[in-house]
């Protein structure tokens, strides 16, 4: 599966998670540690990428527990202080035991 893929002058990011690359088990720490280890995960996909958090136009949020929300809200807003992107949260559940978050995005990559 692809990191990502670009169309034009976008990039469509597959879903991201705290993942132990190469295990599928989740980062160890709770939500704050697993939100903050997937933002730092897209911004480097996205520079991959040619983009950058300030490019992206799209987020969907899916959380484990819709009790992270309100700290789900502060760690978005800490990572996309200006301009955020078009946001959709949802509650589920995840295949992999211990996850709490995942995220889809879509950025622009710049000229």
């Amino acid at each position: 599966m692809a990191d990502a893929v670009r169309w034009g002058d976008l990039l469509f990011l597959s879903g991201r998670a705290a993942v132990e690359p190469g295990s599928l088990k989740p980062r160890p720490g709770g939500f704050e540690t697993q939100a903050i280890a997937v933002l730092d995960d897209v911004a480097a996909v996205l520079a991959a990428g040619g983009s950058d958090l300030d490019h992206v136009l799209r987020v969907e949020c899916y959380l484990a527990d819709a009790a992270d929300f309100d700290a789900w809200n502060r760690i978005f807003r800490e990572h996309f202080p200006h301009s955020p992107p078009a946001r959709t949260t949802l509650v589920t559940g995840f295949a992999v035991d211990g996850l709490l978050i995942e995220l889809q995005v879509t950025a622009g990559v710049p000229a």
